[in-house]
């Protein structure tokens, strides 16, 4: 189990072959991998994500200004094209729509850990 971005250049040198896509969907750049799921390993779902952090408390306006200048520069399509062509799927959220996201990916990853008993120590 790996990320697109670490994994894709040892795809493309043969050097790795994909089994399954981790993701809800197949991945047109890796051509026609299936998806875990539609292999019978249903319930898991994994990928990588970015985001951009900041201190609570910052002022809407600081959060919105940065927002809308982050959301110009990934939605550049030089950039936009670089990232596709690692593999990434771009996102753009707003900052509560990535709080609630980053909720949800907190709650549900914490429950994957109690399940499986792991500890930080």
């Amino acid at each position: 189990m790996n990320g697109m971005f670490a994994t894709l250049p040892f795809v493309q040198s043969g050097k790795l072959k994909i089994l399954g896509v981790s993701k809800g969907s197949r991945m047109p750049l890796i051509g026609d991998v299936p998806t875990l799921a539609e292999q019978g390993l249903t319930g898991f779902e994994s990928g990588t994500w970015q985001g951009i952090l900041v201190a609570n408390g910052t002022p809407p306006a600081v959060l919105n200004r940065l927002n809308a200048e982050l959301i110009k520069v990934i939605r550049n399509p030089d950039i936009r094209a670089k990232l596709a062509g690692q593999g990434a799927e771009v996102v753009t959220m707003t900052p509560v729509q990535q709080d609630a996201f980053f909720s949800q990916e907190k709650s549900r990853w914490a429950k994957v850990a109690t399940q499986a008993n792991i500890r930080l120590d």
